[in-house]
């Protein structure tokens, strides 16, 4: 399952409490790209310092919010390598190759984003960060 699954700890925007939830990723090159359609994304907007806990090791992560126009053709991209993101999301890919336009639209009109998390290039700092 790491392949496809892995923990993002992040400081809560309101509370300042840790968080650490489970997401799916897809690797595309330094960076990890996560489909984010719950509130929790909102924190990585507002202080955009995170970590990882990928194949059993945690990682500082910088987070960016891809929104629109990119949003459609890189969730796509997604889809094609983690097939279960389509599930997660309720987005599908069309016979033809394409998104579901109106599954697509309905999570985007609900907030839906990818977050990207740039891997930090040493991976000792994020262990003393997340312990």
């Amino acid at each position: 399952m790491s392949s496809r699954l892995m923990l993002l700890r992040f400081t809560g925007r309101k509370t300042g409490r840790y968080y650490t939830t489970p997401v799916s990723y897809v690797l595309d090159g330094n960076s990890l790209l996560v489909p984010a359609g719950g509130a929790w994304r909102r924190n990585l907007e507002a202080g955009p310092q995170a970590s990882v806990r990928l194949r059993g090791v945690w990682r500082s992560v910088t987070s960016e919010v891809v929104g629109e126009p990119a949003l459609a053709d890189l969730l796509l991209a997604m889809i094609q390598k983690n097939p279960a993101i389509g599930v997660f999301t309720g987005i599908r890919v069309r016979s033809d190759g394409q998104l579901d336009a109106s599954a697509f639209e309905r999570e985007r009109r609900r907030g839906f984003v990818v977050v990207r998390l740039r891997l930090d290039e040493d991976p000792g700092r994020a262990r003393t960060a997340a312990a």
